[in-house]
């Protein structure tokens, strides 16, 4: 999977995570606020997995540089 892909779906998982969230402080339904938790995990899980340099494997974490900070080659975001 391409970074660009991850990263817009990370996004989505974040957005999902940011509505749940809101609705369940909006109706009081606990169901959904455990929702929005999933969704932030499920995030979290996700970018572990495919947040990660396409040349070393090395895991990008929050950088958003044009380069791997593990094995200094091109990332192409």
């Amino acid at each position: 999977m391409k970074l660009k892909t991850a990263k817009y779906i990370l996004f989505v998982f974040c957005l999902l995570m940011v509505v749940s969230i809101v609705v369940c402080s909006i109706t009081k339904i606990k169901w959904i606020g455990y929702l929005g938790i999933a969704f932030a995990l499920l995030g979290v899980l996700f970018w572990m997995i495919f947040g990660r340099c396409p040349h070393c494997g090395g895991f990008l974490g929050r950088s958003s540089g044009k380069y791997c900070p593990h094995c200094g080659k091109k990332v192409d975001w």
